[in-house]
């Protein structure tokens, strides 16, 4: 099916992402969410990074659902348990990764924002990263 919706995870990408860190211990969230910022940070846009852009909005969602906040997002209903993967509290060095990556992965003449084929949808899909760098930020900056 592809990509449904603009929410963060909204995609086959952004699910399978999910259920892979689901199915590690807690312990072991964090460095799976590490490891996609660097490599998309490694990466920097190229076409061949080894981490799809859904999958880095979807790390940055969970580390943003796992803050106060980003408690309320509207997504989180649809995983009422993701605002308790992480460990507690979330650091300010992995929001501002989370914020790099996003930036590194989704610049603003990339593919990704070419792909949405609605302009509504595209908008859509920007207020909903807008709103993940905001909170973002919040944790970022304390």
């Amino acid at each position: 099916m592809g990509t449904w919706g603009t929410g963060p995870f909204d995609s086959d990408t952004a699910e399978d992402f999910l259920d892979e860190l689901e199915e590690r211990p807690a312990s072991q969230r964090v460095a799976v969410i590490e490891n996609t910022f660097r490599a998309a940070i490694e990466a920097a846009g190229s076409p061949n990074a080894p981490v799809l852009p859904e999958e880095v909005v979807a790390a940055a969602a969970v580390v943003a659902a796992n803050v106060p906040a980003g408690s309320s997002f509207s997504w989180n209903e649809e995983y009422p348990d993701i605002t308790e993967w992480l460990m507690k509290p979330i650091m300010p060095d992995l929001a501002l990764t989370a914020i790099r990556a996003l930036e590194m992965t989704l610049p603003a003449d990339g593919w990704f924002w070419r792909s949405w084929v609605d302009a509504g949808e595209r908008e859509e899909a920007q207020a909903t990263i807008d709103s993940l760098r905001s909170v973002l930020r919040l944790v970022g900056e304390s």
